[in-house]
């Protein structure tokens, strides 16, 4: 099955397929966070470099560039992502977030 061998750790930016959630059938390609890829199914959150929505929070990320990202980016803290592996492309990570983004995330994520 492919993606199945993938290695994840948390904290990882990888491309995915990500299904929106109003058209399951329909989706596209963009950036995530894998926070846990341990589960049955990949937790992870978006991330944009779109303009903000008012009804979402984000946290901006500082280190975007030596995570892998081409623009300044944004996690989506919630709803997070449910995907397969199957769903992560490129066989490998674009990057992986840095410490003090790392810190700032999870505190985010745990409140």
């Amino acid at each position: 099955m492919p993606g199945s061998s993938i290695d994840l750790a948390p904290w990882q930016v990888w491309l995915a397929y990500v299904r929106f959630a109003d058209h399951p059938d329909v989706g596209k390609v963009r950036p995530v966070v894998v926070i846990d890829g341990e589960t049955v199914a990949i937790v992870a959150a978006k991330v944009t470099s779109a303009r903000p929505q008012p009804h979402y929070r984000y946290y901006e990320l500082m280190d975007w560039q030596d995570e892998g990202l081409v623009k300044p980016s944004r996690v989506q803290l919630a709803p997070l992502l449910s995907l397969r592996r199957g769903d992560l492309l490129n066989g490998e990570p674009l990057g992986a977030l840095s410490e003090r983004d790392r810190a700032a995330l999870a505190i985010l994520l745990d409140s």
